[in-house]
């Protein structure tokens, strides 16, 4: 009579399998903890160009608002000398992003400094302006800032 042989069983150890789940679940965090970063650079990324976007358009206000001839007396209220502010640290006013899904924002404050360069040409006034708009923020507990500078000249 033949002697029936039992053939080996090849499978996994419980072992093997538990280290196996392991593994995919280092890499599985790994990449859950990628993301979460990425998506938080993509929202800084997205508060940057908002508060750039504010800024330049302030500047394009101080390049663009005419009559500017302080010899004259016409300066546009933008031009005014000294610090004007709109909003505070304490009170943002200024829509720096919205979420379009969402619709939820996220409000700084804006200062502007406007200064006189006082330069002078063979012994003419040159009347420029030194002008930096600051748009700042708060976002998940830290202070942002984009800062802008622009000069301007008299029109005559």
């Amino acid at each position: 009579m033949k002697s029936v042989r039992f053939r080996e069983c090849v499978a996994f150890t419980l072992i093997e399998v538990m280290i196996a789940v392991g593994m995919f679940g280092v890499a599985a965090a790994a990449s859950v903890s990628a993301m979460v970063r990425m998506n938080l650079r993509a929202a800084l990324c997205r508060l940057q160009t908002g508060a750039s976007t504010v800024c330049q358009n302030q500047i394009d206000l101080i390049l663009s608002d005419s009559p500017f001839n302080p010899q004259s007396g016409q300066v546009p209220p933008e031009l005014t000398i000294g610090t004007t502010s709109t909003g505070s640290s304490t009170n943002p006013t200024v829509a720096v992003y919205t979420d379009p899904v969402s619709g939820a924002q996220v409000l700084g404050w804006m200062t502007t400094v406007v200064s006189n360069v006082n330069a002078t040409e063979n012994s003419n006034a040159l009347y420029i302006y030194q002008a930096t708009v600051t748009v700042s923020y708060n976002y998940k507990g830290k202070l942002y800032s984009v800062a802008m500078s622009t000069m301007r000249c008299s029109d005559t």
